[in-house]
């Protein structure tokens, strides 16, 4: 199409891999992409309640998760 903008498509996670010694979750994508990602910023950045809290303004700053393990996944 002529001037029309054409969405690529979501890359798909291909592999997930749990490196329990280095804390860490790499994942892998169908596009070649690779992230790499440290336990404690996953539980830092977490949806749950204890960091969000059940409404605005009511999130809290997150200390002490450096000795944050992953249990399943």
């Amino acid at each position: 199409m002529i001037g029309s903008k054409q969405s690529s498509p979501t890359p798909i996670p291909t592999a997930l891999n749990v490196r329990t010694q280095s804390r860490v979750l790499e994942v892998h994508f169908d596009d070649g992409k690779e992230f790499t990602l440290p336990f404690e910023l996953l539980r830092v950045y977490s949806p749950s309640a204890e960091v969000r809290g059940h409404g605005v303004g009511q999130e809290t700053l997150q200390t002490g998760k450096r000795d944050v393990t992953l249990t399943a996944l």
